[in-house]
């Protein structure tokens, strides 16, 4: 049996605001999507963000802690910050395999000594676009099944300036040079993506009528009409994936509307987790 936890990245008022609209916090989404993906797994949650977030657990009883986004910006050092940093840097001195979904690469980014600053591109706002797999990527066990080019769920206005001394880059596309990339630092190992391979269509739906209006003021939308339509339509595909109408409309493929796919990473990494903890059972 597999024990796992997800750390929130958000403040106690992030979450709530995001609660309002997507109808769950971010920890419980993900945690809802590796309950799916290992049915025999125990999934547990904690905000490290928070005074007094530890897991319900020690540390060393997890086999694995996946780090979800979070509103926050980790240049600005908050507090809320300054802890997750420190959480994840406890992480990487115990050896505890990490995975993280766009805030969770930058926080590891940072723990490790990289550097995170607002993208000069602006927002990548839904989908991130023609992920290529690089060199290294092609062969790395966390894009096993994943076309050497594909789409993902995303929302995004920082990236990864430099990363960590030894970090490999295993995906990019034209708003990031980092889509993906592995980070170890001693024993520790953490896997992480740019994108949200958690998230589905309600979820980005949801994620564009939270920015709602500075979407429409940064030119992606005309007005709030539109903005309104195309979440609209999301919802309705998440819905139904068998309307090819508004695929097509949205230039949505399989990357994107296979669950299989979309979560090809998160998939890998716990199977990583199982070969990991075979290997350590039998070795006693």
């Amino acid at each position: 049996m597999l024990r796992l936890l997800v750390a929130e990245g958000n403040t106690l008022e992030g979450r709530r605001h995001i609660a309002e609209s997507a109808g769950a916090t971010p920890a419980e989404s993900y945690a809802e999507v590796l309950r799916i993906i290992a049915p025999e797994a125990v999934v547990d949650m904690c905000a490290p963000a928070d005074a007094g977030g530890a897991p319900p657990q020690a540390l060393e009883s997890y086999d694995g802690v996946a780090i979800t986004g979070s509103s926050l910006n980790i240049y600005q050092r908050e507090i809320e910050s300054l802890r997750q940093i420190d959480f994840v840097r406890e992480l990487f001195a115990r050896g505890i395999p990490m995975f993280g979904s766009c805030w969770g690469l930058q926080l590891a980014t940072v723990a490790a000594g990289g550097e995170v600053e607002p993208n000069p591109s602006g927002l990548e706002v839904g989908f991130a676009r023609k992920i290529a797999l690089t060199d290294r990527g092609r062969v790395h066990p966390m894009h096993a099944d994943r076309d050497v080019m594909f789409d993902a769920p995303a929302i995004h206005g920082d990236i990864v300036a430099r990363l960590p001394q030894g970090a490999i880059a295993t995906a990019r596309n034209a708003m990031s040079d980092v889509q993906a990339a592995e980070i170890r630092v001693g024993q520790g190992v953490f896997w992480g993506v740019q994108y949200h391979p958690e998230y589905n269509l309600h979820d980005v739906a949801a994620v564009i009528r939270r920015y709602g209006q500075a979407l429409v003021i940064k030119g992606f939308f005309a007005d709030l009409a539109e903005l309104e339509r195309y979440a609209a339509d999301l919802s309705a595909l998440g819905t139904d994936r068998q309307r090819r109408d508004i695929a097509w409309r949205l230039g949505l493929g399989s990357d994107i509307l296979d669950d299989r796919l979309r979560w090809a990473e998160l998939s890998n990494w716990i199977a990583s987790l199982v070969r990991r903890k075979t290997s350590r059972e039998t070795t006693k």
